[in-house]
């Protein structure tokens, strides 16, 4: 399988917000990246290898390997590349320099990177950069879904913020509904349900009031038909702010959005980062 995944990443210190990218301590920004990249090279990337005991030498691996581009787009000095240096000289990611309106606009400049490569990948993502993940499965799953319920449907992953202590909630979905009138226009199946069997166990999808993710996938066939419409390229805004809208307008004028229904939310998630959501409210903590 064929992977291009492309991140958008800004810090500035001196923005004087409580925002990780504009916050005054780089170090949780920092370490999000970190975790990203090296997530996805642990789970996707290669080489693999298999300690041979007996001749006392590492065998290589083929166990699914994927061809893995990381594309991180940022703005002029605004980023913390320069604190990834080992990562970068090992061929884990390449840096794009882009131009964008605004900061806030710097994930529509991933658009059009997906776009020049479309055509050469299995999956074109997008990635806010502490979007993580945890998942070997995870574009196995994207390719079932789409194999059973065609290619007008996108499905996306719920987010989550995960426990560190034991002392709260062991997995908290962050995306719950928010704002219905912001994708309503754009929500044309929330009477449909789809199952599918997994593994043994049946999984069902709804389509979700709120549709934003963080991130989105798209196999080849979507990617054409995403990167044929104009809706990428219009860099509408409109969907909250210039960062949710990157993230998930596009896309949803595009196909029709669908993520797992919460009773077997685990089966396609994405963690996020940080644990901004779980600090706001106090039903997050142990029940």
């Amino acid at each position: 399988m064929r992977l291009h995944l492309a991140i958008a990443h800004y810090y500035n210190a001196d923005g004087g917000g409580q925002h990780g990218s504009l916050s005054a301590n780089p170090l949780p920004r920092l370490t999000a990246l970190r975790r990203v990249i090296l997530q996805l090279h642990r789970l996707f990337g290669g080489p693999s290898g298999s300690l041979n005991h007996l001749q006392r030498c590492v065998d290589p691996v083929t166990d699914g390997t994927t061809d893995l581009k990381i594309t991180i787009c940022v703005v002029a000095e605004a980023n913390l590349l320069h604190e990834l240096n080992d990562l970068q000289e090992a061929g884990a990611f390449t840096a794009r320099l882009c131009q964008p309106k605004t900061p806030k606009h710097l994930g529509f400049e991933c658009h059009h990177v997906l776009e020049e490569f479309h055509k050469d990948y299995d999956y074109s993502g997008y990635l806010e950069d502490d979007i993580i993940i945890t998942d070997a499965d995870f574009f196995l799953k994207l390719r079932q879904f789409n194999r059973c319920f065609g290619n007008n449907y996108l499905l996306q992953p719920n987010r989550i913020e995960t426990s560190q202590d034991l002392a709260n909630l062991r997995r908290f979905y962050i995306d719950g509904d928010y704002n219905p009138a912001a994708s309503e226009k754009y929500r044309d199946s929330m009477d449909l349900k789809l199952c599918m069997e997994h593994l043994g166990e049946p999984i069902c999808f709804g389509q979700p009031l709120n549709t934003h993710s963080g991130c989105f996938f798209l196999n080849n066939a979507q990617a054409q038909m995403y990167f044929k419409a104009p809706h990428w390229s219009e860099e509408d805004e409109s969907f909250h702010s210039p960062l949710e809208s990157a993230a998930t307008l596009a896309p949803m004028k595009t196909f029709q959005i669908m993520k797992p229904s919460l009773n077997n939310g685990r089966f396609l998630t994405v963690e996020h980062a940080g644990r901004n959501f779980m600090g706001l409210l106090r039903s997050a903590r142990a029940i």
